[in-house]
């Protein structure tokens, strides 16, 4: 494996775990958001990863991008199989979906949002689900720095041991 590839892996990792917290983030800042520029209450939003294999997204992107040579790890073992099985996979952020669960009612006919039975709509955010998923975000994106720590830790092993 690469030393390239698994600092690279784990820049994607960092990324998609910064951006999933962020939504998290916004989802708790909404918490009690009644009014929204789209119409009705805040709704929660989730991420959706997809696993992509680096080596071909990084070749394709080389070869649209300046006609530069195919990526090849100078390090690679040569007698080794060109196609492991399963792949050198990392992780993007597919997509941002709306929860389409139902808002919270509650009975306040003071709010200006009420409806004409006196209940408002709240989003469809549970905060202790919002910290549970904040949690494993952290948790995720703290492996994925010490997985590059690890790499990085290797790699100066790496060039001590070349200079002898």
């Amino acid at each position: 494996m690469a030393f390239l590839s698994n600092f690279d892996i784990s820049g994607y990792g960092l990324s998609a775990q910064r951006f999933r917290m962020n939504v998290i983030s916004s989802n708790i800042a909404n918490a009690d958001t009644t009014r929204t520029s789209e119409g009705g209450p805040y709704r929660r939003r989730e991420v959706i990863f997809k696993a992509i294999n680096f080596d071909k997204t990084l070749n394709n992107a080389i070869e649209n991008s300046n006609n530069m040579l195919k990526y090849e790890n100078p390090l690679d073992d040569s007698s080794a199989p060109n196609d492991a099985d399963p792949s050198v996979m990392s992780v993007a952020v597919d997509k941002v979906v709306r929860d389409s669960s139902n808002f919270k009612m509650k009975y306040d006919p003071t709010n200006p949002d009420a409806n004409k039975d006196g209940y408002v709509a709240y989003p469809n955010v549970n905060p202790v689900i919002e910290m549970s998923d904040l949690i494993e975000a952290t948790r995720a994106y703290q492996a994925n720095v010490a997985a590059f720590q690890s790499a990085k830790s290797m790699a100066q092993s790496a060039i001590d041991i070349l200079k002898g």
